[in-house]
């Protein structure tokens, strides 16, 4: 069995005064793609919805039936929604 490192006063820090571990330059340098650009994050926005018992346990079988899950259900209905718009 490997031994394990003890926890001396050298590696516990007071808080506030940490500072980030090192890494490799590999690790920090930004994957380019074949085009020779910098690969675009893409954005994500989390939004809550409150929904009565019954319209969640629809939304959920509904999911079950369908095989897929409930964001993509309603990712799907807000799309059509706003095509209509």
């Amino acid at each position: 069995m490997a031994k394990t490192a003890s926890l001396n006063p050298s590696l516990v820090t007071k808080k506030g005064a940490a500072v980030p571990a090192v890494s490799t330059p590999e690790a920090q340098q930004p994957t380019i793609g074949s085009s020779g650009r910098k690969p675009e994050k893409e954005y994500y926005k989390a939004l809550t919805v409150k929904l009565d018992r019954a319209m969640y346990f629809k939304l959920k079988q509904t999911g079950l039936n369908l095989e897929t899950s409930s964001q993509e259900i309603i990712v799907k209905a807000l799309d059509e929604f706003l095509s209509k718009m």
